[in-house]
């Protein structure tokens, strides 16, 4: 399953779905539709934390959306 998934600069803080900590105003990140609960959520990724996820998921044979 492929998800939208967009690069964006923070105008507020964020909490990564990644890792947990924060993405701070005018740092880039990755805000992307992830399932959850039964339906689909957007999240607030760091660049290099989406980045690690994609790369897990294709060793997995998961498809991950990329940031545009």
């Amino acid at each position: 399953m492929i998800l939208e998934s967009m690069q964006h600069t923070a105008r507020l803080d964020h909490r990564c779905a990644g890792c947990g900590r924060t993405v701070h105003t005018g740092e880039r990140y990755v805000r992307a539709q992830v399932p959850g609960g039964g339906r689909l959520a957007k999240r607030a990724f760091h660049s290099k934390c989406y980045a690690g996820l994609a790369a897990n998921a294709s060793k997995t044979k998961t498809e991950i959306p990329r940031g545009k």
